[in-house]
């Protein structure tokens, strides 16, 4: 098996991110990634963000090394924790109207 670039792995961590955190939200820049991938090279962040952008996932934004997830009028969709939580949250509401019910009933 051949040497893996690090930029192709670099973009699979950041294709991750894309659909992780949704529409408009701000990706990290070449700083966060060099430090996260122990890379040097701005030109490594450039070409792993390179694909993205051509698909259409990523835009560069106008401050410098700052990208972020294109907003296509898609919702975003919301991380399995929050999802957990937001179910739990409405099983909880559902049964505090039940109790609250139950109370004015015997009222």
């Amino acid at each position: 098996m051949g040497k893996r670039f690090a930029y192709i792995e670099i973009t699979e961590w950041l294709r991750g991110e894309v659909e992780r955190v949704g529409p408009g939200a701000l990706l990290p820049t070449v700083a966060e990634l060099c430090e996260r991938f122990d890379v040097s090279g701005v030109q490594t962040v450039r070409n792993a963000y390179a694909p993205l952008i051509e698909e259409g996932l990523v835009e560069r934004l106008g401050s410098p090394r700052r990208w972020a997830v294109v907003d296509h009028g898609q919702e975003a969709a919301p991380a399995p924790d929050a999802r957990e939580k937001l179910e739990r949250l409405e099983a909880l509401l559902a049964e505090a109207a039940e109790l609250a019910r139950d109370l004015r009933l015997a009222a």
